[in-house]
């Protein structure tokens, strides 16, 4: 397998509110020979900083090349219309599930199926287990019925088969819409990898003899208007 190299685009917080789930996914950048691509595209509110920190390095919205979307949740997939040069890949599994009920019978409400039905002709359906890119498309179910992951040489791109670093240290997902127990064997899998993990809302990591090294700074400044009366205060949970 030749060699491929990610680096961050945006990091993925682990962070929600008492309205509501952010969505704030990592969004990573995959150099694979002459192709450039990304894992997941995150949300809406995402956009105009996946533009700059891409024109930071020197890369145009038409540069890129392919997209791999580790599943069809709205804060994951909803920006391929930025990105009109890129083959975006998910899987068979994935697409029927999420054009389906069956997410709205587990109290799933992350699929916009209006959006994914206008770009359903876009999507190129690959199987899990195929190497495109220099890496290899990993099925990670649970979160969802056809998640995905995308392992390299020394990484694993996980999107939210493992979210957060927590989920790694206790080995059990915090919260699947479609299986638990499928979603507990996919974390098991990508740990027994022994590689880079890029988790879909937390910090890259790397978890060795249970012990997590974080492998890259995700700070955040929050900003309101000085004339607002709303209160923001920050609660671990």
């Amino acid at each position: 397998m030749n060699s491929t190299t990610w680096q961050p685009i945006l990091n993925g917080l682990p962070i929600t509110s008492s309205r509501g789930f952010v969505g704030w996914s990592s969004i990573s950048l995959i150099k694979s020979g002459n192709y450039l691509g990304l894992f997941d595209t995150g949300s809406e509110g995402a956009r105009e900083t996946i533009i700059k920190n891409l024109k930071a390095i020197n890369i145009n919205l038409l540069d890129i090349k392919f997209i791999i979307l580790s599943h069809l949740h709205f804060d994951h997939f909803i920006n391929i219309e930025l990105f009109p040069n890129a083959k975006v890949y998910t899987t068979e599994e994935e697409l029927d599930y999420a054009l389906s009920t069956k997410p709205k019978e587990n109290g799933d409400l992350n699929y916009v199926k209006s959006s994914i039905s206008f770009f359903k002709k876009q999507f190129i359906k690959v199987k899990p287990g195929v190497q495109i890119y220099n890496g290899t498309i990993v099925p990670l179910p649970g979160h969802t019925k056809g998640s995905i992951g995308f392992e390299t040489e020394d990484c694993i791109f996980t999107g939210d088969a493992l979210k957060y670093v927590i989920e790694a240290k206790t080995c059990k997902t915090s919260h699947a819409y479609y299986s638990q127990d499928l979603a507990n064997k996919s974390i098991e899998k990508i740990l027994a990898a022994h590689k880079i993990i890029i988790p879909g809302h937390d910090q890259a990591f790397k978890f060795e003899n249970g012990n997590v090294i974080q492998l890259n700074d995700a700070s955040l400044e929050i900003y309101k208007r000085k004339d607002s009366n709303i209160t923001i205060s920050i609660k671990d949970i």
